[in-house]
């Protein structure tokens, strides 16, 4: 199995352009993943 690397991130543009072990820039991927956990836990209440 072969590991993908996915940075996330304000500088994650820069620090990709850098190295070739990055497959994958999302700025936003950390963002997304906190509103799904917010929105799960608010649907509980």
């Amino acid at each position: 199995m072969i590991a993908r690397v996915i940075a996330t991130g304000g500088l994650a543009d820069r620090i990709a352009s850098e190295t070739r072990a990055i497959h994958t820039v999302d700025p936003h991927l950390t963002l997304i993943g906190l509103r799904l956990v917010y929105e799960l836990n608010s649907a509980e209440c």
